[in-house]
């Protein structure tokens, strides 16, 4: 609505080191917040739990991906955020970490994109026709990095059904690197 807003964050971890996911809600154009869940519980003193990805499967359920260190998790809520379940490791890795970006497509598919940070590096997809139950193994967009440094994927559905996902990358070309996009068909 036109002042309401459910909103996933990183915050500290008791011990004030990087990770963990909140979901906040504030119902009066962003004026005021509430807390209204933890997304799973704390990670342990050498793992996070960041940069969430989500997406609202109902009025009151949310499914939420999760990077950690080397993998993703899907964690999901059937009460508007306030109590989380654990569902499965979405990609159980992703070389040396990267945030997921979650689409839920027109035909109620959920895709997941991230970057692959161990040779050979480069951007995969994964599916779900399960409200993110169960995942397809990876789907190789590209596989020609030269290095580790890539990913941060963001991905939109076109109207003709086709992916649009785009990200950070770099080739054996060039030192620099670049903003790339690959349209695929899930």
């Amino acid at each position: 609505g036109p002042r309401a807003l459910t909103m996933f964050l990183t915050a500290s971890k008791s011990n004030g080191r990087e990770g963990r996911v909140i979901c906040v809600r504030t119902t009066d154009g962003g004026l005021s917040w509430t807390l209204a869940g933890m997304v799973g519980p704390e990670p342990p003193a050498d793992d996070f739990a960041i940069m969430p990805a989500s997406v609202r499967l109902s009025p009151a359920s949310i499914l939420t991906l999760v990077r950690h260190r080397r993998w993703i998790e899907a964690w999901r809520s059937d009460d508007n955020g306030a109590t989380w379940t654990h569902v499965v490791r979405a990609v159980p890795d992703t070389g040396r970490g990267n945030p997921p970006s979650l689409v839920r497509l027109r035909d109620g598919r959920l895709v997941v994109t991230f970057g692959y940070r161990a040779a050979p590096y480069g951007i995969r997809a994964r599916i779900s026709r399960d409200e993110g139950r169960t995942w397809s193994d990876d789907i190789v967009l590209r596989a020609d990095a030269a290095d580790w440094d890539l990913g941060y994927t963001r991905s939109v559905e076109r109207p003709d059904g086709k992916i649009v996902t785009v990200y950070y990358y770099n080739d054996p070309s060039s030192a620099e690197r670049f903003i790339g996009a690959t349209t695929w068909t899930p």
